[in-house]
């Protein structure tokens, strides 16, 4: 099935991104510099994810979608050639550049597929690719020993995997049309606000990706997360569809502040871990319902360019709240961070009363 296949595709390469993600704190030991790698691919994918949008609605999904994979796999290049802070840093952005294209693709993909009526559904999808990737890939970095050298080639093999099963697919034709100025200032006007509230939410997942770990005491928090966002958009998938997105918004990132909140204060490791379910389903509802308030506003042969710059803003939420999460843990702790990153995600909500007045 064409749908089952691009989303295959791009699990194999997060699972690149994630079985990385798993050896990072065993790489780096100040908490700055693990918050700096963790956002450094999005750094990167800020600046290629629009114009892997705009690329894809021109020449169709499928030849961007495997070039950014790719380039994601060359991107492994420099860790592998050297060890240390800066081949690693170089690496990831590097990966994160062709990441962004990769995604940007693949949600255009999985929108044209889709249909109108399933537009939040699909939206939701594109992100069981990526916390599918951070399921499988820490787990395939732990049955490799947590190595650095066979994690890092793993790391390279699984974007190359992923365009191979793309290949399988059925590409939908391009849909190319005149842009005109007013076009691009109506998808940054439709993007622009829902894009602030995806920053603010994802200042909250890179603090659970970077620290976590740390304060639950299990190394299970990420793949839990991962897990309870897959469920999340599988059995809630329609939700935004149905529900329609503000609200979903704002129950969504109430709950996932609330989540985050338990991580940070949690006595135990198993209520730990329930409150980062608790985030898990806030994330899993959130992402979907602000991108469906930017695709329902630009017509369908500017869903690519939309979607790209819709999701540069999680790069930004990523790329700036890695620096950022990192610094609050090195001045309190890292449950402080946690604890401000919650605020972020609450604050994320404003965005529905606010941009219907936009």
């Amino acid at each position: 099935m064409p749908y089952l296949a691009v989303l295959a595709g791009a699990v194999l390469c997060y699972a690149a991104l994630g079985a990385v993600l798993r050896i990072l704190p065993q790489l780096e030991s100040d908490h700055a510099a693990v918050g700096l790698l963790v956002g450094a691919p999005a750094l990167a994918a800020v600046f290629t994810r629009p114009g892997g949008g705009r690329l894809a609605d021109g020449l169709g999904p499928g030849r961007v979608m495997l070039a950014g994979a790719a380039f994601m796999a060359a991107g492994i290049a420099p860790a592998l050639a050297a060890s240390g802070f800066e081949p690693l840093l170089i690496s990831r952005l590097l990966v994160g550049a062709g990441e962004g294209a990769m995604m940007s693709a693949a949600v255009l993909w999985l929108l044209r597929l889709a249909g109108p009526e399933r537009r939040g559904r699909a939206l939701g999808h594109i992100g069981l690719a990526n916390y599918g990737g951070l399921t499988a890939g820490p787990l395939l970095a732990s049955a490799l020993g947590l190595a650095r050298v066979p994690v890092l080639i793993a790391a390279a093999v699984l974007p190359l995997a992923g365009a191979l099963v793309t290949t399988r697919a059925k590409r939908p034709p391009p849909e190319a049309t005149r842009t005109r100025g007013d076009h691009e200032t109506g998808i940054a006007r439709a993007a622009i606000l829902p894009g602030i509230g995806l920053m603010l939410v994802n200042v909250g997942y890179v603090a659970l990706l970077a620290f976590g770990v740390t304060v639950s005491g299990s190394g299970l928090a990420i793949p839990v997360f991962a897990t309870g966002v897959i469920v999340a958009r599988t059995a809630f998938a329609g939700v935004p569809d149905r529900f329609g997105a503000r609200r979903t918004v704002a129950a969504s990132t109430t709950t996932a502040a609330v989540g985050l909140a338990i991580v940070a204060l949690a006595p135990t490791t198993a209520l730990a871990l329930a409150g980062t379910l608790v985030l898990a389903v806030g994330q899993g509802l959130a992402v979907p319902a602000l991108g469906l308030l930017v695709i329902g506003r630009v017509p369908a042969a500017r869903h690519g360019a939309a979607a790209g710059l819709f999701f540069s803003f999680f790069d930004a939420g990523v790329g700036a709240g890695g620096p950022f999460v990192g610094w609050i843990a090195r001045l309190t702790s890292p449950s402080g961070a946690l604890l401000v990153a919650a605020g972020a995600v609450a604050g994320a909500g404003l965005v529905t009363g606010i941009s219907r007045r936009w």
